[in-house]
């Protein structure tokens, strides 16, 4: 009975050893490839110094664009590295502040009287990510499309420390 227990012990950490070998190709894959996306950046038409490009996330186009604003390019590089890596944590916490901000205020004030109230799950739902500013090495500019919630504005939660959303922008 103890050999049998040993070796299911065995094959457990066998098991836990090839599950966080495949995580870490994982996310030297994904490294690899937003690293490859930071590379590709071409000079933006519309705005002085800065690089835009793209990536795919969650099957939706997300358009990217850095603006130095004086900070070194690299540096703002680095920020986007950063954010591209942890994109999925970025995302919820940007929406944990779009619902701390929007969600009562969209169904409070903006709701047509004929529109039902959304739950916060409905409220998300209808937000999508398609652009990501880095606006110096610690700026950063998430914009949502709203599914016309608030008239066909952007909601974007804004950075200014590099790591919490702290404001919420109404723009368009």
């Amino acid at each position: 009975m103890k050999l049998l227990e040993n070796g299911e012990a065995h094959n457990k950490d066998r098991q836990a050893t090839l599950e966080s070998s495949s995580h870490a190709k994982d996310v030297k894959r994904q490294e690899a490839m937003y690293e490859e996306v930071l590379k590709n950046l071409r000079k933006s038409e519309k705005f002085e110094g800065a690089l835009e490009g793209e990536l795919i996330f969650k099957g939706s186009t997300v358009t990217i664009r850095l603006e130095p604003n004086g900070d070194p390019i690299e540096s703002v590089k680095s920020l986007a590295l950063k954010y591209l890596l942890s994109l999925e944590k970025y995302e919820s916490t940007a929406l944990d502040k779009l619902v701390e901000d929007c969600f009562s205020m969209y169904n409070d004030d903006w709701r047509d009287e004929e529109d039902p109230v959304l739950t916060k799950e409905e409220f998300i739902s209808n937000l999508t990510l398609y652009h990501i500013e880095f606006l110096s090495s610690d700026s950063v500019d998430f914009f949502h499309s709203e599914n016309d919630m608030f008239g066909g504005h952007s909601l974007i939660p804004q950075s200014f420390d590099g790591e919490s959303f702290t404001y919420v922008q109404m723009y368009g």
